[in-house]
């Protein structure tokens, strides 16, 4: 495993904010998933799993802490006596949108997860999905394995304690880090597929802004989306700085020049002062210190 240092990080995500890692590293193998746990106990600093970027955003300067992504991406398609069905196992390093055309090409349906940006093992994290009454990733796990605590562990999809935008993993005060999945996918036609991933994409075009910005900003509340509530308080089109809510989607930030950690952080706390209903963040905004702001 190679450990660079102070790494810039704002190219690291899609919102293009933030400064640089202490330290930074890319996981190929169980082993260095280990080493790299070793490494930031030694130095007592945090070790923060970043995946694509998608809904990530650091803060400017140096982040004291241990940033890695996890890079191995194997997909292996197991034999299968019931036709209607296809399982696989995934590396969390596989990329969402990648995983769902190899799918395809193979006449297995994950099309319900098209357009959601990341790496598999983020989706799982936050147990990724189409809205508050759409479907969710854990519709189709088996079981995940992790490194948490010093031991490899294996838990099956009841255990994993998924919800809207939750999972056991995300609730932990020290967030174990996923490697790999095993997931049980339905068949589907070729044909179908591509016509509705080509019709899912479309529809993500036409109501989603794709500049810099890091994806839903909150959760939705009792299933009202957010961008309901963020719309209703009169905020779409303000703007912090460099940062502004979209006019597209009123849950989306968007980083329309050159904006900063704070500008974002003040959006959100101009955001939840203005709602009436709580609106918990569903981005991660990582501080210096490596822990979250919200």
């Amino acid at each position: 495993m190679k450990i660079e240092e102070h790494v810039s990080l704002k190219k690291k995500t899609t919102m293009r904010i933030g400064g640089l890692a202490r330290y930074y590293a890319e996981l190929h193998t169980k082993e260095d998933i280990e080493e790299a746990v070793r490494f930031a106990h030694g130095k007592n600093l945090p070790l923060i799993v970043l995946g694509s970027g998608s809904n990530t955003i650091f803060a400017d300067g140096v982040i004291e802490g241990l940033v890695t992504r996890i890079v191995a991406d194997r997909v292996i398609l197991s034999p299968s006596k019931d036709e209607a069905v296809g399982h696989i196992a995934v590396e969390a390093g596989k990329i969402l949108a990648s995983l769902i055309n190899e799918l395809a090409a193979e006449n297995l349906d994950l099309s319900p997860l098209t357009g959601i940006p990341g790496t598999v093992g983020g989706a799982l994290f936050g147990n990724a999905g189409q809205g508050p009454k759409g479907t969710w990733i854990d519709r189709f796990v088996k079981s995940i394995e992790f490194f948490w605590q010093g031991k490899w562990q294996i838990l099956r999809k009841e255990q994993c304690e998924f919800g809207y935008r939750e999972s056991l993993f995300k609730k932990l005060a020290t967030p174990p880090i996923i490697w790999s999945v095993t997931l049980s996918i339905p068949a589907r036609s070729k044909e179908e597929l591509k016509a509705e991933i080509e019709h899912l994409i479309q529809k993500r075009i036409d109501t989603q802004p794709h500049l810099k910005t890091a994806g839903s900003c909150f959760k939705a509340v009792d299933g009202i989306p957010a961008w309901k509530l963020i719309d209703a308080a009169g905020l779409r089109g303000t703007k912090i700085g460099d940062i502004q809510i979209a006019e597209k989607h009123a849950n989306f930030l968007l980083n329309i020049g050159e904006a900063t950690f704070e500008d974002a952080k003040k959006i959100v706390e101009k955001v939840q002062k203005s709602v009436p209903e709580k609106l918990e963040v569903e981005m991660r905004f990582i501080e210096k210190n490596g822990v979250s702001a919200f």
